[in-house]
């Protein structure tokens, strides 16, 4: 195997992204194997070859095999012998189920750190065999256009890049070519492991493939280039559609069903891939059926790769997991003391007070017909209680007023009541995850019956003043 080929193939991979200025400062994720072992040597040789170039390399510590602490010392080594830094990060991979996967999310989320800037990329050694068994994965998950394309060879990934200069040659290219060089490397035992369905690919399937055709690897690499230049194509040409019916993380189901029927699941496909979502067809099918095709008054929900999918009314939400940590806090009640500024759930802060104006105009306040001299307590999530707002005609339980407000059913229990003896003064909604809407702010009186106030102002707003 050529090292002029093999060379020319990192400088064209690094061509190839959409920049004036490429990155210039590479992170090599090396495993110790011989895929990896092959890539170090050669962008050590890619970094000596002008100046200002930069090389890390970086070994990810799942913990998951014995010998997982004796790989990384022949990672620092050969990194040593080479004078290219180095450094291991450590991480935890927990629970059953696709082991694989979890692993793989935990090392790029650890090498994402790392990524901080558009003038950095992570390289990967990721070869055609690699693609092969990719493509055949996609098969058997029922994958659409997305899954078929199989691995890019470059693509944004953190605040950079994330590269695969390796992905035209196959494993006995590199073979031949760490061979000739007498490179070292290291044989992970679980690659012989065939509970792993890419283990299996690899010892079992594979071989037979590639035995009947040998450039089987290289022709099924230039059906993935076509289908990801035909998934990008895709991409473009939805992307009008795709403004037009989603704002951020909602999107608006009577805009999506307008479209044509053959577009729909396109359209959203393509609005969950702006979060690197990718579901399965079956998992499509899914969201379809249970969340669009759901009817007006349900509320269902459906997880997605730790976040979540919620629908209310004519709206479909997506959460993130730090979001749906939020949602399902829970919060005691507390007293609330005249002139005493205290948090609310939500981080705005709010105060007791005997001025309606006392924040300025940072603040909204809200009348209550309670004197400061009397108690007044917060409670979140008493739906139960009875509430008549300021003109209306009757009184409702807060539950029912939640439904006229249009209130989600997913903020409610930390809908903030503000009660004294009994009675519920002012009812305080949080503001919507993802700003998609003002918060609810309802009070029992008007202005002109006030005895106090309750001011409410964004907690940063109160700070620029001081």
């Amino acid at each position: 195997m050529d090292t002029a080929e093999l060379m020319g193939a990192i400088e064209d991979c690094i061509a190839a992204l959409p920049v004036e200025t490429p990155p210039q400062q590479l992170v090599l994720g090396l495993s110790g194997g011989l895929d990896s072992m092959v890539l170090l040597q050669l962008l050590t040789q890619w970094q000596q070859q002008q100046p200002g170039r930069q090389l890390q390399a970086v070994y990810v510590h799942h913990g998951l095999s014995p010998d997982a602490d004796a790989w990384a010392q022949f990672c620092a080594e050969q990194c040593q012998l080479r004078q290219v830094p180095f450094q291991t990060i450590r991480v935890t991979v927990t629970g059953s189920g696709n082991l694989e996967q979890k692993a793989r999310t935990a090392r790029y989320q650890a090498l994402s750190a790392l990524i901080n800037s558009p003038q950095r990329a992570l390289c990967t050694a990721h070869h055609a065999d690699d693609q092969v068994e990719t493509i055949l994965l996609a098969l058997k998950r029922g994958s659409g256009l997305a899954g078929m394309a199989g691995i890019a060879h470059h693509k944004h990934f953190a605040a950079g890049w994330l590269l695969r200069p390796l992905l035209s040659f196959s494993r006995a290219q590199l073979t031949e070519f760490a061979k000739a060089r007498q490179l070292r490397w290291i044989e992970d035992e679980s690659n012989q492991d065939l509970r792993f369905d890419r283990n299996y690919l690899r010892q079992q399937v594979v071989p037979l493939l590639t035995s009947r055709w040998p450039a089987f690897a290289s022709t099924a690499g230039r059906s993935v280039v076509q289908l990801a230049q035909s998934q990008q194509a895709q991409s473009l040409l939805l992307q009008p559609l795709l403004v037009k019916i989603a704002s951020g993380r909602q999107l608006n189901l009577t805009a999506l069903l307008q479209q044509p029927a053959i577009l729909q699941p396109l359209l959203l496909r393509q609005w969950l891939a702006v979060f690197e979502l990718n579901p399965t067809a079956d998992r499509l099918t899914k969201i379809q059926q249970q969340l669009i095709l759901a009817r007006p008054d349900a509320s269902p929900e459906i997880q997605l790769a730790g976040w979540a999918l919620r629908r209310y009314q004519q709206q479909l939400y997506l959460f993130d997991p730090t979001e749906l940590q939020q949602l399902q806090q829970r919060y005691p009640s507390q007293v609330i003391r005249p002139g005493q500024p205290f948090l609310l759930a939500d981080g705005r802060t709010a105060c007791w007070q005997a001025d309606p104006m006392a924040w300025g105009d940072l603040a909204c306040y809200l009348p209550l017909a309670v004197k400061p001299a009397a108690e007044l307590q917060l409670e979140y999530g008493l739906l139960s209680l009875r509430f008549k707002p300021a003109g209306a005609t009757q009184s409702k339980a807060v539950k029912d007023w939640c439904k006229h407000w249009q209130l989600p059913p997913w903020l409610r229990p930390a809908l903030q009541l503000f009660c004294s003896a009994g009675v519920v003064q002012a009812v305080v909604a949080p503001p919507q995850p993802q700003a998609v809407g003002d918060a609810f702010i309802y009070s029992q009186i008007t202005a002109v019956q006030a005895q106090s106030w309750l001011s409410i102002a964004p907690a940063q707003a109160l700070a620029s003043t001081d």
